[in-house]
């Protein structure tokens, strides 16, 4: 028992001491909780409107520049008159009408020639513009076109005759406007039945020039069509876009594969004959870089003369004009005579001017004639058309007396030809 008796006080005493220590862990503790919840209420707590000032400047920092911002406004707002009548003037063309196959037999349909507004309101560039039929209508009051009393629809001046349909013109997109330059490729449609590739290789070979063999040509499909490729030769793409063939008593027409159908038939091209084009496709391209010369300007390549255009319209103010007797004036009205409107163009000009585009936001020439009326010009058209067939520089060669020759464009005549 006097064994027993001190373990029982023991733990007695052990017993009444664990509690006052458990409260002061509690009573340790509880500042630190406060002090951690009134950490998170001060962080949760909304800020004080004196302090969104720099909030609302970072916002605005973070906003991309007003250049650069959606222009939502624009898009919105009312077209310009002047742009809609150009553009429904134009849809009611002879220019236009003689391409436009839908639009010729819409007014053909109709006995007193009117072409109905909701058409016109359904082309893709009236949609851009988000013109409505009231801006058509606001936009003709000065036009020759003529509307109908309901203004339901719009006519030619006087129902003027339609002009006679023809086949639209080619236009090549830059991507596209050298891929033959290795060769022609070209597809033959429509081909009867018991005609077989050696049959169209026989009638082609007789219509190509001499010296000039074909490289390829490709079994007749179950579509009919027969694929050619030919090696590069002064006018193969007019050739093959011209070619017409006699097979089986048809009349078999040629035309230039692009875009997917090229892609497919090279597929289909030997090796070697693959190897052959882009041989010759590095030849052609070395070939072009070569200097040209517009007016009595050379320039290195057709790229830097696109570069100096450029150069000419971002140097200008918007409505100002070039100097008569500048270079740049010169330069612009020497390139213009390689339009396809070009004598049209030039007739009457008596100056040229930068201003902001009737198309978009882009800037543009504009050709100002004599009565004081304005047009824009397209230069890119220009361009185009000497990349097709630059007026290169001949090759300087001395004269009998030591002196070198004013160089001169090999291929002089190409702005008429254009």
């Amino acid at each position: 028992l006097k064994a027993v008796l001190p373990r029982c006080s023991l733990l007695a005493s052990l017993s009444s001491l664990a509690p006052p220590r458990q409260t002061r862990a509690m009573a340790t503790s509880a500042p630190d909780t406060t002090a951690a919840a009134a950490s998170e209420a001060a962080k949760r707590k909304e800020p004080e409107p004196a302090t969104d000032a720099p909030q609302e400047e970072k916002k605005a920092a973070d906003q991309p520049p007003e250049a650069k911002r959606p222009k939502v406004a624009a898009a919105t707002a009312s077209p310009e008159p002047a742009v809609v009548k150009k553009q429904v003037e134009y849809y009611l063309s002879d220019e236009n009408l003689r391409h436009d196959r839908f639009f010729s037999e819409k007014i053909a349909g109709d006995t007193e020639g009117w072409l109905d507004m909701s058409l016109i309101l359904s082309c893709n560039k009236m949609k851009a513009m988000r013109a409505t039929k009231e801006d058509v209508v606001a936009a003709l009051k000065d036009s020759k076109l003529e509307l109908k009393e309901d203004r339901s629809a719009v006519r030619r001046p006087g129902n003027a005759a339609l002009p006679k349909l023809e086949a639209k013109p080619l236009h090549q997109k830059k991507n596209t406007l050298h891929a033959h330059d290795g060769g022609a490729i070209a597809c033959f449609k429509g081909i009867p039945a018991e005609q077989t590739w050696m049959q169209v290789k026989e009638k082609l070979k007789a219509k190509l020039p001499e010296k000039v063999n074909l490289w390829f040509v490709s079994e007749v499909n179950d579509k009919a069509q027969c694929f050619v490729a030919a090696p590069p030769f002064d006018g193969d793409m007019q050739f093959f876009e011209a070619c017409e063939i006699e097979l089986g008593g048809a009349k078999v027409k040629g035309e230039i594969c692009y875009g997917e159908l090229l892609q497919q038939t090279l597929k289909t091209l030997p090796k070697h004959v693959r190897d052959k084009r882009e041989r010759e496709s590095r030849k052609r391209q070395k070939e072009r870089n070569r200097p040209i010369l517009i007016g009595n300007q050379k320039f290195v390549n057709v790229g830097a003369l696109r570069g100096k255009v450029k150069e000419i319209l971002n140097s200008r103010s918007d409505g100002e004009q070039l100097k008569p007797e500048g270079t740049d004036f010169k330069l612009i009205m020497a390139l213009l005579e390689f339009h396809p409107k070009g004598s049209e163009k030039i007739q009457g000009t008596k100056g040229i001017k930068v201003a902001k585009s009737l198309q978009g936001d882009s800037r543009c020439f504009y050709m100002v004639k004599e009565g004081g009326t304005e047009e824009d010009v397209s230069v890119k058209k220009c361009i185009d058309v000497v990349e097709l067939n630059p007026p290169y520089v001949k090759v300087e060669k001395k004269s009998k007396d030591g002196e070198e020759e004013k160089p001169t464009a090999e291929n002089a005549a190409a702005p008429a030809a254009a």
